[in-house]
């Protein structure tokens, strides 16, 4: 099935006679965990709180925006990762006041025009103060894995106040004012390159990689993603091309939680995706597009397009 877009907005105003207190609370705490994930919630002054939040989701996507009147507290403990496992990332951007995560062992004080990326399947707090307002944008962890290797970089304060953070920082807020206008297909192309630059900034913020290893296994992506569509592209030439032995360039990629075919395999479908939404390209079949994204075959390149995205090259390109 081609994929669908969903959009919906909730508000919360305990000041207000019409429904009880404790229902509107336990009514917002539901749908923020229905949003995220299944957490302890608790708003900390009830009695004048005010909240309102919409979601924008796909089945590969989702952002969420929100503000509230009042401080609340989230926390997903080890009972909540094993009753619902979630291994998404997120990334949470401040845009008012402040927002406190203790995540892996560390703590980050968020403050306008910072955000961070963590992952809900390891047990964090999270707390903001009154008058807040902040986006979570959530990802698959594929393509931050495939990215970045996994568990990279999470934690990270990241500047969204000049430059690409900036860049950052506006597609989001863009992404939510349209969201009555876009269409699934849209939203995706969007996050997904949302995605993209959150890892280059990611990268672009941290200290260069001092592991040898590391050094390798950012020249084997880079190299991947620069030669993807020759259907020659195999551990053994990205070997040839970049001077290493083919057991060291796999040994690096397990270490990262990934492999060389599954590299390319990614890399070839996320242009094949852009070949089929180009209008340009209305005129070329399923099958020349697999070849020019350098799979060797139609079947080939529908089985792995189903397997990551859900549906087919067609319904893709249909929708």
């Amino acid at each position: 099935m081609p994929p669908t877009y969903h959009v919906d907005t909730i508000s919360v105003d305990t000041t207000s006679v019409d429904r009880p207190r404790a229902d509107q609370l336990e009514y917002w705490c539901e749908r923020i965990s229905s949003f995220h994930c299944t957490a302890n919630s608790r708003v900390l002054r009830p009695d004048d709180f005010q909240g309102r939040a919409t979601c924008q989701r796909t089945r590969s996507y989702q952002l969420v925006t929100w503000g509230v009147s009042t401080p609340q507290w989230v926390q997903r403990t080890k009972r909540h990762i094993h009753t619902g496992p979630d291994e998404r990332y997120r990334f949470v951007v401040t845009t008012r006041g402040t927002l406190a995560l203790r995540h892996a062992g560390n703590q980050r004080m968020l403050t306008v025009g910072t955000g961070a990326l963590f992952t809900t399947n390891t047990p964090f707090d999270l707390g903001v103060g009154s008058r807040h307002k902040g986006m979570i944008l959530t990802m698959p962890r594929r393509e931050i894995d495939h990215r970045l290797g996994r568990g990279a970089l999470l934690n990270t304060e990241m500047d969204l106040t000049r430059g690409l953070g900036r860049l950052i920082h506006t597609s989001l807020v863009t992404l939510k004012t349209e969201r009555h206008t876009l269409t699934a297909t849209q939203f995706d192309r969007a996050s997904q390159h949302l995605t993209d630059l959150v890892c280059l900034l990611a990268l672009g913020d941290t200290q260069p990689p001092t592991s040898h290893a590391r050094e390798i296994e950012i020249q084997i992506r880079q190299h991947i993603r620069g030669n993807a569509r020759d259907p020659r592209l195999n551990t053994e030439s990205i070997a040839q091309a970049l001077g290493w032995s083919q057991r060291q360039i796999q040994t690096v990629l397990r270490q990262a939680g990934t492999t060389p075919s599954e590299l390319i395999r990614q890399e070839r479908l996320h242009y094949a995706q852009q070949q089929l939404e180009n209008p340009a390209n209305v005129h070329k079949t399923i099958t020349q597009i697999a070849y020019e994204s350098g799979f060797n075959s139609a079947h080939t390149f529908t089985k792995a397009f189903r397997q990551h995205f859900g549906h087919t090259p067609k319904d893709h390109r249909d929708h």
